[in-house]
């Protein structure tokens, strides 16, 4: 599966935009859970052995725009390597998406993507009508490579980036344990949506690094066992179980060692940070 490439940062921009929810209708999504002015800023690990490797960062934002006279929200989620690590595994990847106020639906993407010799630049255009999606893609790679088509699927269909705020706006409370959802993304220059899935497994509290501690929401994506991953359900996503359900902590195994996302930094969040547990252990 292209979206799961061996490169491993590669990898972890993808990581935190792994889950959505199963969406009914027209794919509509009312949102009541960020506003603009939103950021939220991760550390990312790579686990070599018994030595943990601060190896580089993601940050994910939210601006309020107009697009073509409708009011929307501009979706930005970027992730760099850091410099003392570019000798090993050098990365600027940069992602976002436009997407509508009131439906949280895609009117476009664009990837940038730069991991060691890898390059790619990906643009879609969407146009929902009723649960129908169509889009205009241009991909790009090196030696000239481009790609256009015009997609039209039966269903609704998002990208990488709005996927990560969809999933944010589910209700976790009338979960069951177990439960599974599913959803659909285009990505890379695949001319079929990928179907990925993923189910709730509960609450629990979960310490980062720096000590502190978070009530979580956790789930659990349904992986491609194979040349990436050690097993289907080898990753864990924790959300913070409060209002605004921003992950808190990602960690994953793969077949060479395995990855943590750890939250650092948040800013004009709409609702009070509530899910930090103040009491000492």
């Amino acid at each position: 599966m292209k979206a799961m490439r061996t490169k491993f940062f590669g990898i972890l921009v993808a990581i935190l935009i792994l889950a959505s929810g199963k969406v009914t209708g027209n794919g509509a999504v009312r949102n009541t859970i960020f506003k603009g002015g939103e950021s939220v800023s991760y550390d990312l690990f790579y686990n070599w052995g018994f030595i943990w490797i601060h190896a580089g960062f993601v940050n994910f934002s939210v601006h309020d725009m107009m697009y073509k006279g409708k009011p929307s929200y501009r979706f930005s989620a970027t992730g760099n390597s850091l410099k003392s690590f570019d000798k090993f595994y050098k990365v600027r990847d940069t992602l976002y998406s436009v997407a509508d106020k009131n439906t949280l639906l895609p009117y476009y993407y664009k990837r940038a993507t730069h991991e060691d010799s890898y390059w790619a630049q990906d643009e879609y255009f969407f146009t929902a009508t009723g649960a129908k999606t169509t889009l205009i893609t241009d991909c790009r790679r090196r030696k000239g490579y481009q790609a256009i088509d015009t997609l039209s699927f039966n269903s609704t269909v998002t990208d990488l980036v709005t996927v990560f705020y969809r999933v944010r706006n589910l209700n976790f409370n009338q979960m069951k344990i177990d439960e599974k959802h599913s959803f659909s993304i285009v990505y890379d220059d695949d001319k079929k949506p990928l179907d990925l899935h993923f189910k709730y497994i509960g609450k629990g509290e979960v310490e980062l690094k720096n000590g502190k501690r978070y009530n979580c929401i956790k789930l659990r994506p349904l992986l491609v066992k194979g040349k990436v991953f050690k097993e289907e359900d080898g990753m864990t996503i924790y959300l913070s179980d409060d209002r605004n359900r921003i992950p808190i902590m990602i960690e994953s195994k793969i077949r060479v060692g395995s990855i943590k996302a750890m939250l650092t930094k948040t800013e004009g969040t709409l609702y009070p940070f509530e899910s930090i547990i103040t009491t000492k252990k």
